[in-house]
């Protein structure tokens, strides 16, 4: 009988680690990372818990090593540029840790989806992962937000009023998923061309990538379906021509 901590290590080690890295990643975006905007959680400290905990499990349970490398390089990136941002405020410190951050959020979608999009039966973990890739689409689109927002002054707007980075950087990840959604409630407002450009093409990256994950999702389970049909009926045959 196997023990508690062996159930535990193969289950992080198969498909499950999707969901554990997806549940992580939706604490952080939708429960904890907000409550830098109020004050109640340091955002250097939530940085650096959450760099530290998507790398180690990147390290042990995704594929290919050189995308993990590369990962981990961005994400250690993103830490040291907004510590030193917490020192000395640079506007280049902050472009170097929004791209950054951008980088990895696209590399960490890349690799969520070529493990929940590999050849095989498919399941929850592997459906849930292919959803965290799509979290991380619309956190993606938010910090070119935030880049376009630090490059143009007044680029968007809050309730019609033009609104500086200091006054929205905070929004983004909002603006971000009712873009992507398709939602718009209003409240929020592309104003430069470029900002209008952006936010139309999350919408529409948002619908295809959905129309497109369910139906990769249904060819892989069906292309699974045959090929179990497939050896049982070589199998039946095997066992016809023995007898």
């Amino acid at each position: 009988m196997h023990s508690p901590l062996l159930r535990a290590y193969r289950y992080c080690r198969s498909d499950g680690s999707l969901t554990i890295a997806v549940c992580i990643l939706i604490v952080f975006v939708f429960v904890l990372y907000p409550m830098v905007e109020v004050g109640a959680v340091s955002r250097l400290w939530l940085d650096l818990a959450f760099a530290l905990g998507l790398s180690f499990g990147a390290y042990f349970v995704f594929e290919p090593r050189p995308l993990i490398r590369l990962f981990i390089m961005f994400l250690l990136l993103t830490f040291i540029s907004r510590g030193l941002e917490e020192l000395v405020a640079n506007r280049w410190l902050t472009t170097l840790g929004l791209v950054c951050a951008l980088g990895a959020c696209v590399i960490f979608a890349v690799l969520l989806l070529v493990r929940a999009m590999r050849d095989g039966r498919i399941n929850v973990d592997r459906i849930i992962g292919a959803v965290g890739a799509y979290v991380l689409i619309g956190l993606s689109f938010s910090f070119g937000y935030r880049l376009l927002a630090l490059a143009v002054d007044h680029a968007f707007a809050i309730g019609g009023t033009p609104a500086t980075y200091d006054q929205i950087q905070w929004k983004f990840p909002y603006f971000s998923f009712i873009t992507l959604t398709s939602t718009g409630y209003g409240d929020i407002t592309p104003l430069h061309p470029y900002a209008r450009s952006l936010a139309t093409l999350e919408a529409l990256f948002g619908n295809l990538f959905l129309t497109v994950l369910v139906a990769r999702l249904v060819g892989l389970e069906m292309q699974w379906r045959e090929e179990q049909r497939a050896w049982k009926l070589q199998q039946a045959e095997r066992k016809s021509t023995q007898t």
